[in-house]
């Protein structure tokens, strides 16, 4: 125990008694002040005050180091000082390697469970914990994405919005609402706005509003799943209200067969698609919705965007009279978001990037249970783990520096290369935030705890 105190710089250890559940170790600084850092004049001893300070736990046991610290007033201008002690926090009552263990931890482990195994409450956790992010949003900055995902996840109850750098497949940023002012405030002042080339959504309004305030001129797509879930939902429509009128056993079969109504038809099997035929023919309604919701899929089956243009018109143009009201929302959204919805052929968004986000979401929804809002984004969009997947690494080659003058040696002429280069490179460090399969993945596996 004694050589692990003492391996605290410039504090020395003088007892040390194991008091059961921690323990409790007298020590005194080494280091003396010279001068009044005020006016540089000698000082003089002024008394000393008992402190006690935590250290990091040390055998599963809390760590209290106490010492008489001493005080010095200043002969000339009378200003009073403490030693100085360079290993305790300038904040707290602890060592500042309690503090850097606590910001090791605080981002994988809850507050409550770093409180009881270091002896800090949970209200000082916090804190650290706040402090800590602050500094990595000064530190850590993420390369602006040339195509930049805005798409929306409920967390906590509510609706929050969420930035992605699609090539990259990371998170970007997260924010508390989806409300066009917070938008409007938080991209007024995005730093290298200007790299975005493309922004690609769902059909919110108020994104596009957004963008086309804040990014004039840049490329709008709407998001490829979020257009075709739309008909998915209109089916869904159908087979609830019919759901209605049955009986309990028919009511849960229909239930339990959803996925088969949902599933595009080239991926049923057999028995899919005897399931399919079945409902249909039984409900007619059910099957025109069916046959509905494939067509308006195979828009984007379309290799030109004149030829899903026309798909589309003919789509609108053919939709039957008795399932029209399930799918007049996704009517007046294909001609309100028109323009945006095939730019997709311009610039394809991939189905893996819109899946990612489900699964994240569900993940967040499972962790914000006793959380808020800023801890779960500090810890996804923080976390070393996920960053070190899309981290680029840069390095210059070193500049050439003037050759070394010849010498004579054993009748030859050497030649030092040793200064030709310069020795260290220059290197560049890129961050473009969490990769979201790697946060998918540990959020899965339960390792945010």
């Amino acid at each position: 125990m004694v050589d692990f105190l003492n391996l605290l710089p410039y504090l020395r250890t003088l007892h040390v008694q194991d008091c059961g559940d921690h323990y409790e170790v007298e020590a005194e600084g080494s280091v003396l002040p010279t001068a009044c850092p005020a006016c540089g004049e000698s000082l003089y001893r002024h008394g000393s005050q008992r402190q006690t300070y935590l250290d990091t736990p040390m055998h599963g046991k809390r760590v209290l180091i106490e010492l008489d610290r001493k005080r010095y007033r200043c002969k000339s201008c009378g200003k009073t000082l403490f030693e100085p002690l360079a290993v305790m926090d300038g904040k707290r009552l602890a060592t500042t390697r309690l503090v850097q263990h606590i910001e090791r931890h605080c981002l994988r482990k809850t507050f409550a469970e770093l409180s009881r195994e270091v002896g800090v409450d949970d209200k000082t956790i916090r804190h650290i914990f706040d402090d800590y992010v602050s500094n990595l949003k000064e530190s850590v900055v993420f390369e602006a994405p040339e195509v930049l995902g805005i798409d929306e996840l409920k967390i906590i109850g509510q609706y929050r919005c969420m930035l992605t750098n699609v090539e990259k497949l990371s998170l970007f940023d997260m924010l508390p609402t989806r409300n066009k002012a917070d938008l409007l405030s938080y991209f007024k002042t995005m730093p290298s706005k200007e790299k975005v080339k493309v922004l690609t959504m769902d059909l919110w309004n108020v994104y596009r509003q957004v963008a086309e305030d804040q990014f004039p001129g840049r490329m709008i797509v709407a998001d490829r799943f979020h257009v075709v879930r739309m008909a998915n939902d209109s089916i869904e429509r159908v087979r609830k209200a019919i759901r209605k009128e049955l009986e309990t056993k028919a009511r849960l079969k229909l239930k339990d067969d959803r996925f088969v109504l949902l599933s595009r038809k080239h991926n049923l099997d057999e028995k899919g698609l005897e399931k399919l035929a079945a409902w249909s023919e039984q409900y007619p309604a059910l099957g025109a919705a069916y046959e509905v919701k494939e067509r308006f899929h195979d828009i984007y089956r379309h290799t030109s965007k004149a030829d899903a243009m026309r798909a589309a018109e003919e789509w609108e143009a053919s939709i039957p009279s008795n399932v029209a009201g399930a799918f007049r929302e996704v009517r007046g959204a294909l001609r309100s978001w028109w323009t945006e919805i095939f730019n997709y052929y311009d610039y394809p968004v991939s189905n893996a990037y819109t899946e990612s986000i489900n699964n994240l979401a569900k993940g967040m929804n499972r962790m914000g249970r006793g959380y808020s809002f800023d801890v779960i984004r500090a810890r996804l969009l923080f976390d070393d783990e996920a960053r070190a997947d899309t981290r680029t690494t840069i390095r210059k080659k070193p500049r050439k520096a003037a050759p070394a003058t010849p010498s004579m040696g054993m009748g030859r002429v050497v030649l030092s290369y040793d200064n030709l280069f310069d020795s260290k490179a220059e290197e560049t460090v890129i961050e473009y935030g969490p990769y979201i399969p790697t946060l998918v993945r540990k959020l899965e596996a339960g390792d945010f705890a």
